[in-house]
């Protein structure tokens, strides 16, 4: 058995015929998982392999840092830390800052017709009252530009968000934290249509330069991860992590599903390892350059991988999670009415979320 290229191409026994390539992009899905188990089964079938597996390009030019970032603002505790973490984020990149504070519709006309105030005065107050936020949290002396909007929160924060060429948008995420199932609504209504990675932030920074898990599934998705990863990062010292959890096949309930005698092949689940430490050694090694220190990774089994990520988020003590989803729009509100794994991810982990759109 020998390893090469990260172990993208893979041999077995000392008979040259049986090398193939498994570079399946769903490797953590039902379908990668049988594509790896019918190429450990059958290796001559895959001696021309398959498609390559999308891996970062190499680093060539500078990567792009976060240039206009977006705070979305409802005078919380978790807004305050958001707050705090974007202008962290912008002290290192460059990036400018702005705050933003939607007033609901039905608030703001109840107000002006029981006060009898004039609509514009109310929007003056509610900017100065913004901008008092903002300077209590930062101090006087900040570059935070504020800004406020009348609408219904979520759409009317996305929509600014999405027409103002923002590149990142930063929310508190602390809403009914005391009931999982109703964790994190506001944040995935924004991400439904956002079209920009969105930072959901849902405690203080305890450790700045703490530890990052960068979560990949071998697919499209594990680009845009690890550059938005180097992006939130840049210019501190925390340690990185590449993460992937998959559910390999003798953890699946085959003899419950076929009702059949299921037999554990140890070299075939040796193999299968190398395959998935392989690919992850892949990746590591060409996400390398966008990061100042060494990369680790981190292999993860489990019957329901996003139970075994959570898990390790717990465990780990980690200060940020980057995660990929896709889907927007219709798609994305069918993700979620699924359960997707950023959408359980959002609403269970106890750290603060990085959450990649993919298109």
């Amino acid at each position: 058995m020998t390893k090469a290229d990260g172990l993208q191409s893979f041999q077995t026994g000392g008979d040259s015929r049986q090398r193939f390539v498994v570079n399946n992009p769903c490797a953590n899905s039902d379908k990668g998982c049988v594509a790896i188990t019918e190429a450990l089964r059958y290796p001559r079938n895959y001696e021309r392999g398959t498609p390559p597996l999308l891996l970062p390009p190499s680093q060539t030019n500078v990567m792009k840092l976060y240039q206009n970032i977006l705070v979305g603002i409802n005078y919380t505790d978790s807004s305050r830390h958001a707050l705090w973490k974007a202008n962290r984020i912008a002290l290192q990149s460059g990036a400018k800052v702005t705050a933003f504070h939607a007033v609901p519709p039905a608030e703001l006309n109840e107000f002006v017709s029981f006060y009898m105030i004039e609509h514009k005065i109310m929007m003056r107050a509610a900017k100065t009252s913004l901008e008092g936020f903002v300077d209590e949290v930062l101090g006087n002396d900040n570059d935070i530009t504020c800004q406020v909007g009348e609408g219904i929160p979520h759409h009317e924060l996305v929509f600014h968000a999405n027409e103002g060429g923002f590149d990142l948008l930063v929310l508190g995420d602390d809403d009914y934290a005391s009931d999982s199932r109703k964790a994190g609504q506001f944040a995935i209504k924004c991400l439904r249509f956002a079209t920009m990675p969105v930072l959901l932030v849902n405690r203080p920074t305890e450790t700045p330069d703490g530890l990052v898990l960068a979560c990949v599934d071998f697919s499209k998705s594990t680009h845009p991860v690890l550059e938005n990863t180097a992006r939130v990062t840049h210019g501190h010292h925390n340690r990185v992590e590449i993460v992937h959890a998959c559910r390999p096949p003798w953890l699946r309930p085959a003899r419950l599903r076929y009702q059949t005698e299921v037999f554990e092949n140890k070299e075939q689940k040796i193999q299968y390892r190398d395959i998935m430490d392989g690919q992850l050694a892949g990746i590591s090694k060409t996400a390398d350059p966008l990061f100042p220190g060494k990369v680790g990774t981190v292999r993860l089994e489990h019957e329901d991988p996003t139970t075994a990520l959570l898990e390790h988020f717990d465990s780990s003590e980690c200060e940020l999670v980057v995660i990929g989803r896709s889907g927007k729009g219709i798609k994305g509100i069918l993700t979620d009415l699924m359960g997707g794994t950023a959408e359980t991810i959002i609403r269970n982990a106890q750290c603060p979320v990085l959450v990649v759109p993919i298109t």
